[in-house]
């Protein structure tokens, strides 16, 4: 209905100001065009006299009436109806954890506010009116919020929403947790068992929680270097990667290849991580034995995430060409890649000093063009 609103357009014809305008009309999907004589320029009326009785008229024949559409005009399919369909076809192809969290989206939020309403209804100022209700009823976070917003266009399509402007609540600037290279070397050494080649492989690799669970034997080269991801573990089972480029060949250091080596010592099959009565890895038990961890040695607490988030970033200050970080994390744009990278207070100060206006007093050997010892380009 938001996109049928009109206010209708004045034109003056000799001396009179005509009101055009659409209706809607039984059996017809198109509206067919109206026009109505306002007054006469002689007596007075301006352009803008014009257009203020055309919207009192608009208004009185409920020309924009949500009421007066729904009784002549058949509303289509319902926003409920469509959604049924999106989760069968499309959704229905998408990763399991994909799945879930959308699914939990729809069923929680979408569905209940605009289930029984005619997608044709549905337009910009009504997803605004959603936007608001989630923030101040609801007190979504915002970035969930986005989320919400992301499948309610998915299901409704690109024609209907690509013209949208939307204002979403400002984020709270809070920067995801990552772990630094110095907490992830800690983490490992402190790690006993299978916990620290595997906490190791999360920290050099960057891989996910699932990708590492699924890893098989026949997936890590020792003589190349190399750990390819084929498959990821969701609730227990094999699923396929989480996106096409998560199917990807890591190069991993000589230090990383020989603790997957002891760890295998000598297994020829199977899955290279797994539980002493042979189960895949659960995330939860898994995550339970990192806090254990971060506890005895006062590390702020992080997911298993943090060791991703952490990778990305130690790759880009390294300056790692950002296609082959994004070739190794399995990411699908270089976008998602920059949301996964963050610089420590440590790095930072560095790099000020580094590319500093002025000279530290007192330092010697130093040219104009270097700092610490380093180039300094403009």
């Amino acid at each position: 209905m938001a996109r049928r609103c009109q206010s209708g357009t004045v034109v003056l014809i000799g001396d009179v100001w005509y009101g055009r305008f659409r209706v809607d009309v039984i059996g017809q999907e198109a509206r067919v065009r109206r026009a109505v004589p306002l007054g006469s320029k002689k007596e007075g009326m301006s352009k803008q006299m014009a257009k203020s009785k055309l919207l009192h008229l608009l208004e009185e024949q409920g020309v924009n009436s949500a009421d007066v559409f729904t009784e002549v005009v058949q509303p289509g399919p319902t926003f409920a109806e469509v959604a049924r369909w999106w989760s069968a076809n499309k959704l229905a192809l998408c990763a399991p954890s994909y799945q879930e969290t959308r699914g939990v989206y729809l069923s929680t939020h979408l569905l209940p506010y605009f289930g029984a309403m005619p997608v044709c209804a549905i337009g910009e100022q009504t997803a605004q009116e959603f936007i608001a209700d989630l923030t101040s009823r609801r007190r979504l976070a915002p970035a969930t919020i986005a989320s919400i917003l992301s499948t309610l266009k998915s299901i409704l399509g690109v024609r209907v929403t690509r013209d949208w402007q939307l204002r979403l609540p400002p984020s709270m600037g809070e920067e995801a947790r990552f772990f630094s290279r110095s907490e992830m070397l800690r983490i490992v050494d402190e790690a006993t068992g299978k916990w620290k080649p595997f906490f190791a492989l999360l920290g050099e690799a960057g891989v996910r929680f699932g990708e590492a669970a699924a890893l098989r034997v026949e997936d890590v080269d020792v003589d190349a270097g190399t750990v390819t991801v084929r498959r990821s573990i969701y609730r227990g089972r094999d699923v396929p990667t989480k996106s096409r480029a998560g199917f990807r060949v890591i190069n991993i250091s000589a230090g990383l290849v020989q603790r997957l080596r002891d760890h295998l010592a000598g297994k020829v099959s199977g899955r290279v991580f797994e539980t002493r009565t042979g189960r895949p890895l659960a995330k939860d038990a898994t995550r339970h034995a990192l806090h254990r961890i971060l506890d005895r040695l006062e590390i702020p607490r992080g997911g298993l995430h943090s060791f991703r988030h952490g990778r990305v970033s130690m790759l880009t200050a390294a300056g790692v060409p950002p296609d082959l970080i994004r070739s190794w994390v399995g990411h699908s744009s270089s976008r998602m890649t920059s949301r996964y990278t963050h610089f420590g207070a440590e790095f930072r100060r560095e790099e000020a000093e580094r590319v500093g206006l002025f000279p530290v007093v007192g330092l010697s050997g130093l040219s104009d063009s270097s700092v610490n010892g380093r180039p300094v380009g403009i």
